[in-house]
């Protein structure tokens, strides 16, 4: 997977995806923002090119695509607080360390369609020869595959928890779900157990194993978390919920498989508001989970079915996940 990243000597390696451009520069704070800047070269798998080294810390960057200047369409990352240009984080032996972003897409074979996620990989990601835990996290059924991050404020969570020493180095992996399973798709259980985490252990440098994969999700996606952890054991070793939209199918499949996922030692969390609709049913969940044997942790804090209720429960979701996955 191709995706602009600076390397453990400090040079950025930058990629511009498509063919339709003639020319693609690079330019930034490494060299002072000159134009037209470095030349990327055209490959078969867009623009390629190299920089630097780079200096330690946050190096902002902008693509010059044919004399116009564009953000990196894969980098979501930007500078804290806002700001305009494409960022890449150099770690240093000291600083606060900044997780990379970067959206990007891949074919699902069980939808035969081509769909977006969006990945957070850890500092250091690039530079280390180790392999990480992974967190898939999905959104709602009006959601896409960003809102973790522009609502749910996912990355500086994630940043924030890593420098205090609650969390370690963890991939986070939010795929498009538009509540396909809740809406009766089977097709998704494949999509999002097989061929969403088979690319990215294909990809990425994952502990392709159950007991370091986890699966949470908030709403539909909550309820999917749940049924696919449920049905999945060989996959998903932690599964959180948070505020999921459970009925009579959540129960059935918890009662048909309540005694593998107890051999599987799997883990639960289940999380609601207290002023939510679904407060009984996710209770009731979290109860049917327990009965079977099966390690299960319920949250509950003030608040209704929206996004200042699930940011707010993020942390402490990801705290459960990482002392599940990252041991």
């Amino acid at each position: 997977m191709l995706y602009s990243h600076v390397r453990e000597d400090g040079i950025a390696e930058l990629h511009y995806p498509g063919h339709g451009p003639r020319t693609v520069h690079v330019t930034g704070s490494f060299c002072g923002w000159q134009t037209p800047g470095a030349p990327l070269r055209a490959t078969e798998h867009g623009f390629q090119g190299e920089v630097g080294p780079v200096p330690f810390g946050d190096v902002e960057y902008k693509f010059i695509v044919d004399g116009q200047w564009v953000n990196d369409p894969v980098n979501l990352t930007r500078r804290e607080g806002g700001g305009e240009n494409s960022l890449l984080h150099r770690p240093g032996a000291h600083g606060f360390a900044r997780g990379a972003l970067h959206h990007l897409r891949f074919h699902s074979p069980a939808l035969q369609e081509v769909r977006g996620y969006v990945v957070y990989l850890p500092p250091g990601y690039a530079s280390a020869a180790r392999r990480f835990p992974t967190l898939y996290l999905l959104h709602g059924a009006l959601d896409w595959e960003r809102t973790w991050l522009e609502k749910g404020d996912l990355a500086a969570t994630m940043d924030r928890l890593r420098a205090e020493g609650a969390i370690g180095d963890l991939i986070v992996v939010m795929p498009r779900d538009n509540g396909d399973l809740f809406r009766g798709d089977r097709r998704a259980e494949d999509y999002l157990a097989r061929d969403v985490v088979g690319h990215v252990d294909y990809e990425f440098r994952t502990l392709a194993e159950p007991r370091r994969r986890a699966l949470d999700g908030l709403s539909t996606g909550g309820f999917t978390s749940i049924v696919l952890g449920a049905m999945r054991q060989d996959v998903f070793g932690s599964v959180g919920s948070m505020s999921g939209c459970h009925d009579h199918r959540t129960f059935e499949l918890l009662q048909a498989r309540g005694a593998a996922m107890r051999a599987a030692a799997q883990r639960y969390r289940v999380f609601c508001g207290s002023a939510e609709p679904h407060l009984d049913t996710c209770r009731a969940v979290a109860e049917s989970i327990d009965r079977a044997g099966v390690s299960t942790e319920y949250g509950e804090r003030m608040g209704t079915h929206d996004w200042p209720l699930w940011k707010g429960a993020l942390a402490d979701h990801l705290r459960f996940h990482w002392a599940n996955v990252g041991g």
